[in-house]
């Protein structure tokens, strides 16, 4: 049996199903591991983005504190890397939910 890769055919799928008015929030989500690296992006999650306002949960205020220190760092990098237009990113605490 031969194995193919298959990351760009999954990725042009995903965009053709989400339709233009998410392409910049699913740019963003594939991107973001690249833009924070493997550490930040198991603590901040990806939540919205709306009028070019990203909107981050981060798992704790330390977390978050690293991440609004880097917040003009991360909007120039999603701006120019993943050529997604954004004025500011929103970061919080993401609250856990009691069971």
């Amino acid at each position: 049996m031969r194995f193919f890769k298959t990351g760009n055919a999954v990725k042009d799928l995903v965009f053709s199903i989400v339709g233009e008015e998410n392409h910049d929030l699913v740019a963003v989500a594939f991107g973001w591991k690249t833009i924070v690296g493997n550490l930040l992006a198991e603590r901040a999650s990806i939540i919205k983005l709306e009028n070019g306002v990203l909107f981050i949960a981060v798992t704790n205020n330390v977390w978050m504190q690293e991440l609004v220190l880097r917040r003009s760092q991360l909007i120039s990098d999603i701006n120019r890397i993943l050529d997604v237009k954004l004025s500011n990113i929103v970061f919080f605490i993401k609250q856990n939910k009691k069971r």
